[in-house]
């Protein structure tokens, strides 16, 4: 008797997150089927939830598309790995460096 308690709270808690995961992911990205056809395969206990997790959950790779995403599903890059800040760093330094050589007595920030 226990051990049936058990496995039905494991079974409810496991539906509930695999549902919210389901609920929570971008449409565009959901394998297979339609969105809403996954959400209500979720709510069949164990069976829906691994169904989903294992053929209809999007694949990670997706959301870090790189350049070949749309604008508005990148991700944010930290400054050093992000080559057009890199490229207009480069670019200000050397301005910097050719208005120090044609004004020595300037200070420079």
């Amino acid at each position: 008797m226990r051990y049936t308690i058990f496995a039905s709270v494991i079974a409810i808690i496991f539906t509930i997150f695999v549902l919210v995961f389901a609920i929570s992911a971008d449409r565009r990205e959901v394998r297979l089927l339609p969105k809403a056809v996954w959400v209500l395969i979720c709510l069949i206990p164990v069976a829906g939830g691994l169904l989903y997790l294992t053929v209809g959950r999007p694949i990670a790779d997706a959301a870090q598309a790189g350049p070949t995403a749309a604008a508005g599903n990148r991700k944010t890059m930290a400054p050093d790995d992000d080559p057009k800040f890199l490229r207009d760093l480069a670019e200000r330094i050397k301005r910097q460096q050719r208005e120090a050589d044609q004004d020595p007595d300037a200070k420079t920030e």
